[in-house]
């Protein structure tokens, strides 16, 4: 941070401490500021990304009797802000549910964004064959009178064939979850673009925004080991020419973790699409933030990233990424902003290998027990359940004893000792992980990002977060690196009692 930008940094700190939240309220075009002013209770605005609809809260104290219902359909556009900053837009929305009550008589209006039309609810069915996304996204758009917007990487996907049995705003978010994108409506203009990625329509990155722990009353951190340890998803389709259902696994090929989507995908193309999307989500979902801030910033918007200042070190290292954006004015002139965050994760290089035969590997086994493995610092501790003449070994290294157990028994429970099968899934060979390798950057930009490295790279496991320092970056690298000999030790025993 420059001298000049710290400087202004703490001039709009002195300002807003002293300055007054401000709203403006318009409803059907006429301004209703003034009348309601020593009338409100709370306004809040809730701004989400995709096809999950904004909404607009409004509770009005009508102790006198004087204020008129607003009927259904009532268009109200907002502002909110700060004296000395002034105004920002927050939207326009139509009123759909509207309660008065007492005593005290209040009236309470909710609303919710008003570019979603009724007309893109309505269920069609049809079909369309060798089409781009970009070219379905503007035929759908130019039939709601709508503008279009479409990142241009999304737009070149070829669609080879896809059945319509749905309203077009469920066909857009079926869409949006293929291809691990956002379709939303914003201004009369449709727009599609990646999830996730921190920038605009035209492909320009949006702001970071730098939050310290002074600035926020409270937060909320979680992290889910489940989610950052699923290494690839196994997503099935029907050929119809083979007249058999296939599988594409999207991901890393070590085997770890692999979690199977049930659905049975129209193609080779859409299922892979779709395991993509999912395999992406659970990096973004594998630690998730919560932030109050004490005085609101109106100019936050989902899909931007954020770095934190003082919290905690696995918090403060890494960039986040906005999906719910809440601002509350409420009657005391108090302003706040809740943030809903997920990690924000750089692109990377997936890979989709298809399988003609998902259990070849294990179709000539008979098993008669299970083992499973947990973390012990550096090493991997097994527990046994069952005969174990040729035991199954199941190669996810548990970070719990808990943990395991309760897969040891479950696993357990799947096999049938008659036969020497199991009910349910598969598990390949695994290649281990030789090393660690993440991405850092300089400065307080997202870009451009470099690598730093521990360990052999000849099969790297890459942790899929961008640092805000080389140092941080480092630091987790080293975290890991316990883990990392965790699971080379548990595989070693896994070679050695196969070997038996």
């Amino acid at each position: 941070m420059t001298l000049i930008s710290a400087i202004n940094s703490v001039v709009d700190d002195v300002l807003q401490a002293s300055s007054v939240p401000i709203y403006r309220l318009v409803v059907d075009g006429v301004d209703i500021s003034s009348k309601v002013n020593n009338r409100l209770g709370q306004m809040r605005i809730e701004n989400k990304r995709g096809f999950e609809v904004d909404t607009l809260d409004l509770t009005l104290s009508d102790h006198d009797g004087l204020l008129e219902i607003p009927s259904k359909g009532a268009v109200i556009q907002a502002w909110l802000g700060w004296q000395h900053s002034g105004l920002v837009y927050k939207g326009s929305y139509i009123v759909k549910e509207v309660e008065h009550g007492g005593a005290p008589d209040t009236l309470r209006i909710r609303a919710t964004s008003a570019d979603m039309k009724k007309s893109l609810k309505q269920k069609k069915e049809r079909s369309f064959d060798d089409i781009a996304l970009g070219d379905l996204i503007r035929k759908i758009a130019i039939e709601h009178d709508l503008n279009d917007k479409v990142s241009e990487e999304l737009a070149k996907h070829k669609i080879i064939h896809i059945d319509q049995n749905e309203s077009d705003a469920n066909l857009l978010t079926r869409l949006a979850d293929e291809h691990d994108a956002i379709a939303t409506i914003k201004n009369g203009t449709l727009l599609f673009m990646p999830k996730g990625q921190s920038q605009t329509i035209s492909g320009q990155d949006l702001p970071t925004k730098i939050l310290t722990r002074t600035m926020g009353d409270e937060h909320r951190y979680s992290y889910s080991d489940g989610g950052e340890e699923v290494t690839a998803i196994r997503a099935f389709y029907y050929d119809e020419k083979m007249a058999k259902k296939l599988e594409v696994i999207v991901g890393d090929q070590s085997n770890e973790n692999i979690k199977e989507l049930r659905h049975i995908h129209r193609d080779k193309q859409t299922a892979t699409l779709a395991a993509r999307a999912k395999l992406n989500h659970f990096k973004r979902t594998a630690e998730t933030l919560t932030y109050k801030l004490a005085k609101g910033i109106p100019d936050l918007v989902p899909e931007q990233t954020f770095l934190f200042i003082g919290i905690k070190e696995q918090i403060d290292e890494i960039y986040w990424l906005g999906t719910t954006i809440t601002d509350t004015l409420d009657s005391s002139g108090g302003y706040t902003t809740d943030l809903q965050l997920e990690v924000f994760f750089p692109d990377a290089d997936d890979v989709s290998e298809l399988f003609e035969d998902q259990f070849v590997s294990e179709k000539d086994k008979k098993w008669t027990g299970v083992v499973v493995y947990y973390q012990e610092g550096d090493k991997a501790v097994k527990l046994t359940k069952g005969d174990q003449a040729n035991p199954k070994h199941f190669s996810y290294l548990y970070l719990t004893k808990a943990g395991a157990q309760q897969r040891l028994d479950r696993e357990y429970a799947l096999l049938d000792l008659e036969t020497g099968k199991f009910t349910a899934h598969n598990e390949l060979d695994q290649k281990p992980y030789t090393g660690l390798k993440t991405q850092y950057t300089v400065g307080k930009n997202k870009t451009p990002r470099q690598w730093v490295t521990l360990g052999d790279q000849s099969n790297p496991k890459v942790i899929d977060r961008v640092f805000h320092s080389k140092a941080a970056a480092e630091k987790r690298l080293k975290r890991e690196l316990p883990r990392l000999n965790a699971k080379k030790d548990m595989l070693e025993q896994v070679k050695t009692n196969q070997k038996l």
